[in-house]
């Protein structure tokens, strides 16, 4: 069996993922793991699967458009995707508020993407979620943080597009970071 992470938007209607779910089952696709990201398109699924080895990715895909999913991506996932997302994003927030200056590390781990500092939208050329000056914002690839220098943070990844909830976990793991800060400050003030 190969492990798969899977994304789909399905309409969050009742009976809609049941759909789905028996399309995959069609195919001896075993869910491990559910997410559901609330948008205005609808839920959108996030699954952790095992499938046998024989199915490729384009099969997969074809499962999950037969099971009215929309918009599917998916891609090979390994035994770490088995530990649950709560359990994964209190481990990393454990170590931010440890050592706040591994926040990037951090972010590049929960959201699975590149992160640099600083503005460096503009010198790219690229639009700035949030609006001009860099805000914190999010569009499908691009999410700006503010960091907890009053820096700015720039997260990218091609795939999957970013969710309201990543948004959320990540400007959660940065106030985890400001705090780390904070205690160092009034150590080294004391000291």
């Amino acid at each position: 069996m190969v492990l798969w992470r899977v994304r789909a938007t399905v309409d969050d209607r009742p009976g809609y993922l049941s759909v789905l779910t028996a399309s995959l089952a069609l195919r001896s696709v075993n869910i491990l793991a559910v997410q559901v990201h609330a948008t205005e398109a609808g839920a959108v699924d996030e699954f952790l699967v095992d499938a046998p080895q024989s199915l490729s990715a384009d099969e997969l895909v074809e499962a999950i458009r037969r099971g009215r999913g929309r918009d599917p991506w998916v891609c090979h996932a390994d035994a770490r995707g088995l530990v649950d997302e709560p359990t994964r994003a209190l481990g990393i927030a454990a170590m931010v508020a440890a050592d706040p200056s591994r926040l990037e590390s951090a972010l590049s781990t929960l959201l699975g993407c590149e992160v640099d500092r600083g503005e460096t939208t503009r010198s790219r050329g690229e639009v700035t979620p949030g609006g001009a000056g860099g805000r914190p914002g999010f569009t499908p690839n691009v999410m700006v943080l503010a960091g907890p220098a009053g820096d700015t943070l720039v997260a990218r990844r091609n795939e999957p597009a970013f969710m309201p909830a990543e948004f959320a976990r990540a400007q959660a793991l940065v106030q985890v970071a400001m705090a780390g800060h904070e205690r160092e400050s009034a150590i080294d003030g004391v000291a």
